[in-house]
Order: C-alpha cells, then structure tokens, then sequence
C-alpha cells in the first residue's frame, strides 16, 4: 500500500507556512523596534513608556537662557550689553554721595554748617587791623622860633594770617567769629600860650577771627587781631616824637597750615599791609589804620589829627 498518496486528504503547500511564519518574524521584529524607540521619543513628552531624565541632565540638555531673560529686563543685547551694564549698577553702589562744591565768606559773626557730604574745609582767616595812634598836638608860643610841632601818630598793625584744612562733620555747626578793626586813637591838643601840646592818644588794638567747633567750643583756628599804633609826642621846647608802630597779628591752626604775621604798622604814620591769601580782600579789611597827622606849633598852634580805624577781619572758607 502507498502511504504517499491519498487523495482523499490535500496537502498544504509547505511555501505558504513559509511565508507566514515570515511574515510574523517580520512583525515580531517591526514590534520590538517600536519599543526600543519609546524612551527617545518620551524625552520630547510625557509618554508614560519611556524614564524621564534627572533634574541636573535635563538643566544639561536645556539649559535656561539667561541672556535672553537679561535682555527682556533692560532691553539691551546680552552679549554687548549685559556685562557693561552689570559693572555700571555695581559702579552706582558704591558711588558716593554728590558734593557740590562750593565757597562761603564772611565778614561778619556767623554759623557755618558743612553741606551733606562734606568732610574736610579749607579755611582762611584774617584777623583785624590795629587803630593809628592820635598825632601829638603842637605847642604855642608867641615867638615862632620857640613853637615846635607835635608828633605823628604810629601806624596800627595789620591783622594776622591762617590758611588750613580742617576736618568738619557735615550738617553741624561751628561758629566763625570775625575780628573788628581797632579805633583810632584821638590826636592831643594844641598847647596854651607858651605851652607844649599833648600827646596823642593810642589806637586799639584789632580782634582776633576764629573758627570754633560749637558742640564742645573747641578752638580750631585763629587769626589775632594788629597792635593799635602809639600816639605822637606833644610839641614843646622841641619837635613831638612820632608814636610807635603796632606789631602785626599772628596765625594759627590746629592743623598746622600756613600761618603768616600781619604787616607791622611804621612809626612815620603808615599801617601794616594785609597778608595775601589765593581770594582777594573785601577793600579796607585786615590793614592796620594809618596814624594821625602830627599838628603844627607857632602863635596857631594846631591839635594833631586823629589816628585812622582799623580794618575789620575776614574769613572765607571753600570745599
């Protein structure tokens, strides 16, 4: 019997469960690689198959733009702009406070308060002159041989010199004190018939300019005041002696600084000459006063002439 043939029962072609069993290994392996892509495509979204990165690889893989975010604040590019305006801001910290600067003068007894800022001043102080003595009055007589004139009157000393820094607080006071110019001193009379004039009478002396810290009255500066000049000798059996010549003022600053004496007033009538700073002088300040002119002898006898005032001090101080 020939078991290779039936023909009651087909036979099932073996290339068609060929191609099928390929066609499901085709599958099988199309399968696996849409699972393999998962993860990758999940970093774009939350697909629910593939691991979600760490925090510090995720700042890695997008890391935030910063530049970006600089330019939205303050409108600038990052790359040109962002740095420069970094260092300005931190510039603006630590710039400090405007201070204008300024000059203030004074020829009168004041308060000074440094402005908000201000540390240190520069301070210069002139005291005030010294007044020219009186000049001596001339003798009488009714021969003229025997009349002599009087004396003129010394010049007055002109007032001291400061020039300093000094270090001030802002927005407190200190008290600047100015010097007043001495008087004159009156000329002498005129002698009675046969008799010798008198003598004429000494100027004052100036007052000193300061500068004083208020809270606790500490001296910080001073600048004194001329010599007032001596009066003219009276005319009698000879000429009056001319009156002698005030000293100058002196300086002084607790911060050392420039420190000069004032002119000396002369015995021949002229007062001592201010010292010079870097601003000019008010006119009529700080010199010492000129003497009085001495007065004639003879049968009209004459007084002497009264010495001149002193000028006042002055102070200015500049930041």
């Amino acid at each position: 019997m020939n078991l290779t043939q039936h023909p009651g029962m087909p036979r099932r072609p073996r290339v068609r469960s060929r191609v099928l069993l390929a066609s499901l290994a085709a599958a099988a392996s199309l399968t696996g690689q849409v699972v393999a892509m998962a993860p990758a495509a999940s970093a774009h979204g939350p697909g629910p198959s593939g691991p979600k990165p760490a925090p510090a690889a995720q700042q890695k893989l997008n890391p935030p733009d910063k530049d970006k975010d600089r330019d939205k604040d303050h409108g600038g590019n990052a790359d040109d702009d962002g740095e420069d305006w970094g260092k300005e801001k931190d510039k603006d910290k630590k710039k400090p406070p405007l201070v204008v600067h300024g000059l203030q003068q004074f020829t009168s007894d004041n308060t000074f308060i440094p402005p908000a800022g201000v540390t240190s001043v520069f301070v210069q102080a002139w005291g005030a002159g010294g007044g020219g003595g009186g000049g001596g009055g001339g003798s009488r007589g009714r021969v003229e041989a025997r009349a002599y004139n009087g004396g003129n009157g010394g010049g007055g000393g002109a007032g001291g010199f400061t020039w300093c820094a000094i270090q001030v607080k802002p927005q407190t006071a200190y008290g600047v004190d100015v010097g007043d110019g001495g008087d004159g001193g009156a000329g002498g009379a005129a002698g009675t018939m046969g008799g010798p004039g008198s003598t004429g009478s000494s100027g004052t002396a100036g007052t000193a300019s300061s500068l004083t810290r208020s809270s606790d009255s500490t001296l910080l500066l001073n600048a004194t005041g001329g010599a007032g000049g001596g009066g003219g000798g009276g005319g009698g059996l000879v000429d009056g002696a001319n009156g002698a010549g005030g000293p100058g003022g002196t300086g002084w600053c607790s911060t050392g600084g420039v420190n000069l004496n004032g002119g000396n007033g002369s015995s021949n009538g002229t007062g001592g000459v201010a010292p010079d700073g870097i601003v000019g002088l008010p006119p009529n300040t700080v010199v010492g006063g000129n003497g009085g002119e001495r007065g004639a002898g003879g049968e009209s006898a004459r007084p002497g002439g009264p010495g001149k005032d002193g000028g006042n001090g002055y102070v200015v101080i500049y930041w």
